[in-house]
Formats: structure tokens, sequence, C-alpha cells
């Protein structure tokens, strides 16, 4: 049942609250009411605090980048974008994507998703199956590690410097198969080659006679916020095969995406 109020158990206490973070948060809602520069003088008045604290504020959200300074003046910054353009795309990208993907699925005859990446996994958000009988049966939901998955490498592939540092320093990589790479140095040499080629191809690395090969799916600003790929049985294919059958229509179709999805915002 859909609660529609809440009681006085499900309040959070005072001291469970971090006040310094709702005061940055209104901080950035004053920006957001269309205000384009703000003083320090003017945050301490509108949000009723000390002129200490609001510099701290200010300070703090332009070390991070969601702020920049002019003088005694504070404007955003496009960064502030990724608060809320991830949860956006993730929300509507299955959505704008199915009829491509299903067009892609009955040219292929493979199966074909779309993931994202969720810490040390990656999540499949979209998927479409064929109907043959010898298929990959994965659900939409499916969490898989991202070091050994073709969607996942291209997803990390996309990370900056110092996300993909503290992935790579705190990832558990495991030998899944007696294929799967499962050294850092070795998987950060992987993945600076997944970004130089744009794409990803992954053999017996998740599942020993299984592969799969994806692309990823970029925003406006060029940010990779999801990967596009397929996963098949092996069979008596190998890697040049499916890079010269598979990679050409699946570039194609991560392009009609991304012309979907840029438009959308």
């Amino acid at each position: 049942m859909p609660r529609t109020a809440a009681t006085a158990n499900d309040l959070p206490k005072k001291e469970e609250l971090l006040d310094s973070l709702t005061k940055g948060l209104a901080l950035l809602r004053l920006f957001a009411s269309g205000v384009e520069r703000l003083t320090m003088q003017e945050v301490a008045e509108q949000l009723d605090v000390t002129r200490a604290a609001a510099r701290r504020l200010l300070l703090t959200l332009e070390h991070n980048g969601y702020l920049s300074q002019d003088g005694r003046h504070f404007a955003l910054t496009p960064r502030v974008m990724d608060l809320g353009y991830a949860y956006f795309a993730s929300m509507n990208l299955p959505q704008l994507a199915r009829p491509h993907l299903q067009a892609l699925c009955a040219d292929l005859r493979e199966s074909c998703s779309i993931g994202m990446l969720d810490r040390e996994s990656v999540v499949l958000v979209a998927r479409e199956e064929p109907s043959q009988l010898l298929r990959v049966d994965m659900a939409i939901g499916r969490r898989m590690p991202a070091y050994a998955h073709s969607l996942g490498r291209v997803l990390l592939a996309g990370l900056d410097e110092a996300a993909l540092s503290a992935y790579l320093a705190g990832a558990a990589l495991r030998k899944l198969t007696p294929f799967t790479i499962d050294s850092r140095p070795a998987l950060a040499r992987k993945l600076a080659q997944v970004r130089a080629d744009g794409f990803c191809t992954l053999i017996s690395e998740l599942v020993d006679g299984f592969a799969g090969i994806s692309v990823p799916l970029r925003d406006q600003t060029g940010k990779t916020v999801a990967g596009l790929g397929l996963s098949m049985v092996l069979g008596s294919r190998d890697k040049e095969y499916l890079e010269s059958h598979y990679l050409p229509p699946l570039r194609a179709a991560a392009e009609k995406i991304e012309t979907v999805l840029q438009a959308r915002f």
C-alpha cells in the first residue's frame, strides 16, 4: 500500500541529520531559483547563517567543482548537471532505447542489453532476447562484476582518472574462469585499450564458453552514462568474427540511442 504520510517513528531525529548538507542543498536551490550570481553576504542573509558559515558552504562547493568564483561573486558550473542527469538518464533510457534494442536483436539474433555502473557491478537496465532455443538468459536488474563483463569494462573505461583509480584500488577481482583477468595492472592496461578502441570484446572471462561485445552510450557532454552490448554462446566463432560481424551494427544502434537520449535533455 502506498505510504501517504510519515508516522512519528518514520521521521528522522534531529541528531541524525547533517545541518551542513541541508544548508548546502538550500544554497544550490537558491541558484536553481534563477539567480545567476551570489555574494557571500547574500548567501548569509538568504540562508540565515553567519558569513563564516556562508564562506565554508561556498568554498566547499567551489572545491568540488559545482561553483566558480569571480571576485566577490559565485556562480554555478555545468557540473551541477551531474547531480540530476544520471537519475533522469537511467529513468528514461530503457524506454528510449527499446525500439533500437528490439531492432538490433531481431537483426543479429543475439541477446542485447543496456547496462549501467553501480559501484563494482554492472546492472542490466534493459534487455531483449531472441526467440532461439539457445540463448543467454539474464533478467533486467541482474548484477554482474564489472571487471569481467564487456558492458562493465566500457563503463569502467569511461570513468575519470580519480574514479577509476578508486575502483582499481578497492575492487575485489576473482578468477571466475581460467581466462578472467584478476590482476589490477593487467585490468588497468585492458581498460586503457578499451578506452582507446571505443569498444570491448570479452571471451570466457565471466562464464567459460560465453562472449560479449559492448560499446559506450554517451551523453551530450561525451560522458559515458551506460553501455550497449551483445552477449552470446561463443561456439566456433572467434574474436575477429565477433568484431567484424557485430561491431558495425552495434555502433550504429548506439549512435541512434545516443541521438534520442541527447535530444531528450
